[in-house]
This record gives structure tokens, sequence and C-alpha cells, in this order.
């Protein structure tokens, strides 16, 4: 069952097609989680580096988090979990992910709706610059498994897409009715 305000199949399918998604996407996302489901703390070892050098990227994920800003280069298991949960759905629902999904449902339970959006969401313009950190810094976990260039590349291509749908899912969130 689609939540409220959640874009309906058809709206999803014409989004994928713009973003030039395909079966072979698909199969990269797959061989993708395939690769890093093992290395999932290493890989937000490595993020949480990139946030350090960047404190609007720690003040996004704090957010997302609920956490004090400097808090988020801790070891926390609860990040980590949240972490692992995102990209295996990323992965493995690519075209409706149930993170995404479950974030509208709050949403339509609660009475106030704006209260939800600014202490569960960021601000939109980081949403959409979060999105190139985390498909470039996958890339050394994939040279490290030793795949060719071109299916290195369109496993990040691939994680990329599906990334930026989910942004494209979450800016019906942030604009107005009749204008998404």
């Amino acid at each position: 069952m689609a939540p409220p305000r959640f874009p309906d199949h058809d709206e999803i399918e014409w989004l994928w097609r713009i973003g030039l998604f395909s079966p072979d996407d698909a199969r990269a996302l797959r061989k993708l989680w395939r690769i890093l489901q093992g290395q999932t703390d290493d890989y937000l070892d490595m993020l949480l580096g990139v946030v350090a050098a960047y404190p609007a990227l720690a003040e996004v994920l704090s957010i997302l988090r609920g956490v004090d800003a400097e808090a988020m280069t801790d070891d926390s298991a609860t990040l980590r979990h949240q972490f692992r949960q995102w990209l295996f759905e990323t992965c493995r629902f690519p075209y409706e992910p149930p993170w995404i999904k479950q974030l509208y449902f709050d949403l339509a339970q609660d009475s106030s709706g704006q209260s939800l959006i600014t202490t569960r969401l960021p601000k939109f313009r980081y949403t959409i610059v979060l999105a190139l950190p985390l498909a470039t810094t996958v890339r050394s976990f994939l040279v490290t498994e030793g795949g060719d260039q071109q299916g290195i590349e369109q496993m990040q291509y691939a994680l990329l897409k599906a990334m930026l749908l989910q942004v494209d899912l979450l800016s019906k969130l942030y604009v107005k009715e009749g204008l998404w």
C-alpha cells in the first residue's frame, strides 16, 4: 500500500526512464550490495572522514540522525545499522525505497506535518549534493574487489542514479503542492 502523496508507480517509472535507469543498473546495484555488505562499516568510516572535512555535510547527517553535528564521528551502532539498512534498501529496492515510503507514512500520521519534516529532513540543498560523496567514495571498495573499469563505473553510476531518484522522491515533501 502506498502512503499518501507518495508518487504512484507510473510516476516513478517515468522518473527512472528520464534518469536512464535500466535493468543493467538494477543488476549493478545488486552486485554492489554483494561487494559492500560486509564492508559497510569501512564505507561509513570513509564517509565520516569526508563529512568531518565539510561541516555542512555533518549538519545534514546529524539532522537525519537526530544528534548534534559534533557527534557525527562517533562509533554509534545505531548509525552503522541505519547506514547499512539505507545501503541495502538503495541497492535492493531502488524503485521504491522502503525508508522513503515509511517517511511518507510517518508524515501522513503527523498532525502538523511540518514538524516531522524539519526534524527528520535536512535543508533541501544538501540532499542533492550529498549524493556525490556517497557515490565517489564507494569507488575504492569496488577497485579493491578487482572488477574491470567498465563494471566499476556501471556500479557507481547505478548508485548515483538510485540516490538521485531518492532525492527526487524526497523533493515532493519540500515543494509546494502542484509544483512537483
